[in-house]
């Protein structure tokens, strides 16, 4: 009987081990993909960590994921035939895709309960794409849309916990992991170069769609860098929270994308667990 017991108690903290949270939160776990809103960072690869010059972001793409970000929106160009990384001109400093793609690959295969977002800005193909995917090894993460958005727990349960979105619509009917972006998403605005610069208007994509990003950063008005100083500012409560409620309540959509230049200053993980309805940070694990 004792052994029963044993056996029985060891099922049940598995099953809570198993299901204890979805990206941070046992909350989220019910939610459709669309229903939840994920700490998003504009040009995510482009940090001072890395040593890019005029960053968007303090720290590395790795940093950023253990940290709880869970969107990354990536630039992606053709440099001497090689899917890279850079901002505007490569003059600024390069990474290769490949190797955002492998730190992204080591980050899933360590958080079996964390759901990641691409959200890439193409100036190579779909085909280029999927040649650095399958070279990593992300093929076997990748989510494909079909008619319904799955619950978190559905998209960990099948181990498609990886999304990707791209503003180039070229996929071929075998690249149904390549979603074009604006087929499921409408943003704000994202030129704005001072905090009394934002608004809730939108700029692309169909206001139908299911997804919406929330641009939410101030950057040069010239070679649209990150500015920190007002970045400190802009991502600050009440100003943060105030803007994505404000913005919700306007466009009556969910701000699914929440996305920020030094994603470290200020209270984006708070704004994004208010917009979740999240109110007990003390079991959070990211």
């Amino acid at each position: 009987m004792k052994r029963a017991i044993y056996i029985l108690s060891l099922i049940v903290v598995s099953l809570q081990i198993s299901y204890a949270q979805c990206n941070g939160s046992i909350d989220l776990c019910s939610k459709q993909y669309n229903e939840v809103a994920y700490l998003t960072t504009h040009n995510a690869f482009n940090s001072d960590e890395d040593g890019l010059l005029f960053p968007n972001q303090t720290y590395s793409i790795v940093s950023q994921l253990n940290d709880g970000v869970r969107g990354l929106m990536i630039d992606v160009y053709d440099y001497f035939g090689t899917p890279t990384a850079y901002h505007s001109t490569f003059l600024l400093g390069t990474i290769p895709l490949s190797d955002i793609f492998d730190d992204i690959k080591t980050f899933l295969d360590n958080h079996p309960n964390e759901i990641v977002t691409i959200i890439l800005e193409c100036y190579v193909t779909a085909n280029d794409i999927e040649d650095v995917i399958n070279q990593t090894g992300l093929s076997n993460y990748l989510y494909t849309h079909n008619e319904a958005w799955p619950t978190l727990q559905n998209m960990i349960d099948n181990d498609n916990r990886l999304v990707i979105f791209s503003d180039v619509d070229d996929e071929s009917s075998s690249q149904d992991w390549c979603h074009y972006v604006w087929d499921y998403a409408v943003e704000t605005h994202y030129s704005v170069n001072t905090i009394n610069d934002f608004t809730c208007d939108f700029n692309r994509g169909d206001p139908l769609n299911d997804l919406f990003i929330l641009n939410h950063f101030v950057t040069n008005s010239i070679f649209r860098y990150g500015l920190y100083n007002e970045s400190i500012d802009v991502n600050a409560n009440p100003f943060f929270i105030n803007r994505a409620l404000d913005c919700q309540n306007q466009t009556n959509k969910f701000p699914n994308f929440v996305t920020v230049d030094y994603y470290e200053l200020g209270d984006g993980l708070d704004v994004v667990d208010k917009i979740n309805g999240i109110t007990d940070n003390s079991e959070k694990n990211y």
